[in-house]
């Protein structure tokens, strides 16, 4: 039974971006860090932040009014905590929950939050997942779109075949790989489903992180559709757009998920005795809030208090890192079909 009474304690390791920083951009109407969500939920309270850079730290514990900790043995062995948020690079993510989990008596720890993506192997990723099982943990990874209702009155109008079969989809992106990768393919499976085979290119236009470079290619589902991922430059704008053609309409998702257009199939103005797609109305609710990170915190309360399976959950996170490193495994043998799921568990792959 829900208990709306309970406040959970919850600490950030990891100060940057997600963790702390992309509230402090006056554009943003949304609450978009951990640290702030936790901050101005009723339901939880922010007791603790911990990172290896001291300014930032300083910076963000004045910010928050919260205890500090350069090292997060030290966070783990004096601090109660509830729900641990997880935003550091990817290989710091296994070390950090075996020893949250090494302690999870002692603070009461009852969820971990982790960023994207899981982990830098699927082999250290399925390692979390086990132990997180295990210990009866939580495991929740921030693929943020599942949690907003728009993405999933999309996924439920497609997966209700209002949309017809889905013949084919481009999703253009920006950024790498796997830091933006990740959000791709795990919406990609949200949408379309399981995945069949990938095959990808290294593309021409270069990704501002050496180690996360940006891949062309192509993504086969098992019901048949295939989408083709295409890379642009960062560096001239962001983009994160995805278009999807079934037999029955188009559905097209633009700059990040804020704005959205469909086209349903109507007789041509132009060509006596055809049909072509023409813009209408959106057949499903559009116009709410894009309050990604306040949904993700509510719902991981919620499965607290309820018991409920989380929307991402640590096999969500590890089937997205199978996807980037397939696409890896695909351009350097230069489009070679690589089917999944993959056999090698210990492709270490780098990201933001």
């Amino acid at each position: 039974m829900a208990n709306d009474k309970v406040k959970y304690k919850a600490a950030v390791i990891g100060c940057g971006r997600i963790g702390c920083g992309f509230d402090d951009d006056p554009k943003r109407k949304n609450i978009a860090t951990h640290a702030k969500a936790y901050q101005i939920l009723p339901n939880t309270e922010l007791v603790a932040l911990c990172d290896i850079d001291e300014k930032k730290l300083e910076e963000y514990g004045k910010k928050f009014n919260v205890n500090t900790y350069l090292d997060y043995k030290e966070l783990f062995s004096t601090e109660k905590i509830d729900i641990l948020s997880i935003c550091t690079l990817n290989f710091t993510h296994l070390p950090i929950i075996e020893e949250g989990l090494r302690r999870k008596e002692q603070m009461g720890l009852k969820a971990i939050f982790c960023e994207k993506p899981i982990a830098d192997s699927l082999g250290n990723a399925q390692k979390i997942i086990d132990l997180c099982e295990k210990n009866k943990v939580l495991l929740i990874i921030d693929h943020q779109r599942r949690f907003d209702p728009f993405h999933n009155n999309v996924r439920d109008y497609i997966r209700s075949g209002k949309l017809g079969k889905i013949q084919q989809a481009t999703f253009y992106y920006s950024a790498g790989i796997s830091n933006t990768g990740t959000h791709v393919f795990d919406l990609l499976r949200f949408f379309l489903g399981e995945v069949d085979w990938v095959s990808a290119f290294k593309s021409e236009i270069i990704s501002p992180n050496e180690s996360d470079p940006n891949l062309d290619g192509f993504v086969k589902f098992k019901n048949g559709g295939i989408c083709s991922l295409q890379a642009c430059s960062v560096k001239d704008y962001m983009l994160f757009e995805l278009d999807i053609l079934g037999t029955k309409g188009r559905i097209k998702i633009l700059n990040s998920g804020f704005r959205c257009e469909y086209y349903s199939i109507k007789e041509s103005e132009y060509y006596s005795g055809y049909l072509d797609l023409q813009q209408d109305n959106i057949p499903f609710q559009f116009d709410t809030p894009r309050d990604y990170m306040i949904n993700a915190i509510k719902h991981i309360v919620s499965c607290i208090n309820e018991g409920k399976q989380p929307l991402s959950v640590g096999d969500d996170g590890k089937k997205a890192l199978e996807l980037i490193t397939a696409f890896h495994l695909s351009a350097n043998e230069k489009g070679k079909k690589i089917y999944l799921p993959l056999s090698d568990q210990d492709t270490y792959l780098n990201s933001k």
